[in-house]
């Protein structure tokens, strides 16, 4: 994931809007490096940070009460599997 994306949430019959930001470092001669570092924001209010290992294996969240562990796994499992659509020609 390069740019801040959009998740929709649903729970149990609301849906919610979730911003997933990840966290670049620029490095020597202004490249950036990806940290593994996810902000979530929910109606612009930062509800917490998923932090991958350098593999997306390993996850780790540091957060508020109001996201429950399954919730935080169906976000980390987007970010995982999520393409970017700009890159998707790119890619290929």
């Amino acid at each position: 994931m390069v740019n801040p994306v959009k998740y929709h949430l649903d729970t149990q019959g609301d849906e919610r809007l979730i911003n997933i930001e990840p966290i670049y470092e620029e490095i020597g001669g202004g490249d950036l490096f990806p940290t593994g570092r996810y902000i979530l924001y929910e109606a612009g209010e930062g509800v917490g940070e998923i932090r991958f290992d350098g593999e997306l294996f390993e996850w780790d969240w540091n957060g508020s009460k109001n996201l429950d562990h399954e919730t935080i796994f169906k976000i980390v499992q987007f970010i995982r599997e999520y393409n970017e659509p700009e890159l998707a020609d790119y890619l290929d």
